[in-house]
């Protein structure tokens, strides 16, 4: 089994410590009330006078988390859907010591409370459902940026977008460039990606599974690689990310290799599906190209998440 490939966002991180949070172009364009230099950004929600050198970031959405940590930023809170952090798990590196976190609700529904409390100097959050009632108040504790997100395609914008506001667009090309090198490892390994149809099929519910399209995060990824979809995955509509079906449909799941992505939430309705007669049936199954995924991963819409997606492609389907 080939190691992890998530060296070039490691060796990024650890090259940008002694550049924690700082401007590579040193850029003083206007000074903040405590005498701060800043300058501005515009976003989702207006335009933010940022500190050119923030010690206390506070990242609200997961992705924005694990791109500032790719970044090379050392963030001192962050929002969870967990009391201890446990969901950040994707979305940051193994060794990385979420207990040192301070934990402030999520984008949607942020603690107030718990922010006056980390005492942050610049707030991060994305512009997703509900993130605009909240802005106001977020930008009362600190200068806040709204990020944009537009969907599932925003992983590769996002990182860009949060380089340019913190005044680091050269760290944010290093990532770019080191998936688009593992991309081609992979690519090189599996040999002829066109010539093998991956199906991806998630887990929702005991009786619902969801037909991944090239449109959704790990959909994406397969694209980048090459790989071809099922016809049954190639939604009209481009953007969708995916095409639910009840469970008589399973055969509009079959590919030369099925990933089946689910979660420990739903690992009994997995267990049950794949055990049924319908599932059994499948060439696939029957030719043993089943393979698990995990979907906290396989959907967490990062550069991060993108690495693992291709490790475990390259895992599963290089020779």
């Amino acid at each position: 089994m080939r190691p992890r490939r998530l060296a070039p966002l490691a060796l990024l991180v650890a090259a940008a410590t002694a550049l924690t949070a700082c401007g590579d172009d040193g850029s003083t364009a206007a000074a903040g009330d405590d005498g701060q230099a800043t300058h501005t950004v515009t976003h989702a929600q207006g335009e933010t006078e940022v500190p050119d050198d923030p010690h206390r970031i506070a990242a609200l959405w997961r992705p924005t988390l694990s791109a500032l940590v790719d970044l090379g930023f050392d963030p001192v809170a962050a929002g969870a859907e967990l009391a201890d952090g446990a969901d950040l798990a994707p979305f940051l590196p193994e060794d990385y010591a979420v207990d040192g976190l301070e934990f402030v609700g999520t984008a949607r529904e942020p603690n107030i409370e718990a922010f006056a409390a980390a005492d942050p100097d610049l707030i991060l959050t994305a512009d997703v459902d509900g993130a605009a009632e909240t802005y106001e108040s977020l930008s009362q504790i600190a200068p806040t940026v709204s990020l944009t997100w537009e969907g599932t395609g925003s992983w590769r914008s996002h990182v860009t977008e949060l380089a340019e506001a913190l005044q680091v667009p050269d760290r944010a090309e290093e990532i770019v460039a080191a998936y688009d090198e593992r991309v081609q490892e992979v690519r090189d390994a599996v040999g002829d990606p066109g010539a093998v149809e991956v199906s991806l099929v998630r887990v929702q519910a005991a009786d619902v599974l969801r037909l991944e399209t090239p449109a959704s995060f790990p959909g994406q990824v397969l694209d980048d690689v090459g790989f071809a979809r099922p016809d049954s995955q190639l939604e009209p509509d481009a953007d969708r990310d995916y095409i639910e079906i009840s469970l008589e449909l399973i055969p509009e799941a079959d590919g030369d290799v099925v990933f089946v992505l689910a979660n420990g939430e739903n690992a009994a309705a997995r267990e049950t599906i794949t055990a049924s007669p319908l599932w059994q049936n499948l060439p696939a199954a029957q030719r043993g190209d089943v393979v698990d995924a995990d979907y906290t991963v396989w959907g967490s819409s990062t550069y991060r998440g993108a690495h693992s997606i291709l490790d475990d492609i390259e895992t599963a389907l290089a020779p």
